[in-house]
């Protein structure tokens, strides 16, 4: 507990400041000093508390050198631990293998694996020499003819399997492009030279394209046939050709099946679109849409090249 200012000050003697003791003066300088230096009370002393709060500040200031030099040494270790092995490996090879065994240790003898000295199949042998491809010795074996996409009927060679098959490619992708969306895409079906579907949400339309050679006779009348659901108009296509659109109920479908038949060169031309067997779907087609088909100059030209280059399938031409 620090002292009043007024406790530091000499005490009064006995009788001082009586009558007959000491000096007036002096009587009013110690009397003004007590009333001036009375109330007030000393500065505590600030030097301890300095001292302590620098001891605080240093050892604060050595807590954190040391936490920083131990961080800066754990982040070098790691990084050289992680980035060490890829330093001394170098680009595009493989991390450097472990030290070997300690020299006062005599080294293992290494067993040599059992290596694979016969070549892999359909590789060349790393010691063979390279046979040349062409030379007069041995002259090149020429190419065979390509392999069909689809099986031939009997008696087709493979040469004219294959050309069938390129013939029903192309001609899908013709039926494809000119017939309504609501046939969906179209694709060969089966080895049937003359069948093709169209697939639209999951619904599958019968398309038929069918080259046969013309018989010859005249035309046949275009008449109805109610005992079969058959119904037959005359139509004739704008460069002046006849044909005959047909339209008849499919036993078991829901829809009505719509060809059309003209010819063309030495060839009979039919192409009809039929319902789905599942019944779903309806008709896809019209007259009118078949008739905008084989009007188109790519059909015109699909048909004339194959009038010109039938292939024989059971004496039709396909």
């Amino acid at each position: 507990m620090t002292p009043e200012p007024h406790e530091l000050l000499p005490p009064r003697e006995h009788g001082e400041g009586a009558p007959g003791h000491g000096t007036p003066d002096e009587e009013l300088f110690r009397d003004a000093l007590h009333r001036t230096a009375g109330p007030l009370s000393l500065q505590p002393d600030l030097v301890p508390d300095a001292v302590r709060e620098g001891h605080r500040r240093r050892a604060r200031s050595r807590a954190y050198a040391v936490a920083g030099t131990f961080v800066a040494v754990t982040a070098l270790t790691l990084g050289l631990s992680v980035l060490g092995p890829w330093l001394l490996s170098g680009p595009n090879q493989e991390p450097a293998s472990p030290a070997g065994p300690s020299l006062s240790l005599p080294a293992p003898t290494p067993t040599p694996s059992p290596r694979r000295t016969e070549p892999l199949p359909d590789m060349p042998s790393p010691t063979a020499t390279p046979v040349p491809t062409e030379s007069a010795a041995v002259p090149p074996v020429p190419p065979g003819p390509p392999a069909p996409s689809l099986s031939g009927p009997p008696g087709l060679g493979p040469q004219e399997a294959q050309r069938l098959a390129d013939f029903r490619q192309q001609a899908a992708g013709v039926l494809d492009a000119l017939l309504p969306a609501s046939v969906g895409t179209v694709l060969p079906a089966g080895d049937d030279p003359e069948a093709y579907q169209g697939r639209h949400a999951g619904v599958v339309h019968p398309v038929r394209l069918a080259l046969r050679p013309d018989p010859g006779s005249p035309e046949p009348a275009c008449r109805d046939l109610p005992e079969k659901g058959l119904t037959c108009e005359s139509v004739t296509l704008d460069d002046g050709t006849p044909a005959q659109a047909y339209r008849q109920s499919v036993e078991g479908r829901t829809g009505t099946e719509v060809s059309l038949q003209y010819r063309y060169g030495r060839s009979t031309v039919a192409l009809s679109v039929a319902p789905a067997p599942t019944g779903a779907g309806g008709t896809p087609v019209t007259a009118e849409d078949l008739v905008r088909v084989v009007q188109s100059p790519r059909f015109r030209e699909l048909i004339a090249y194959a009038d010109e280059n039938p292939v024989a399938w059971s004496g039709a031409a396909s």
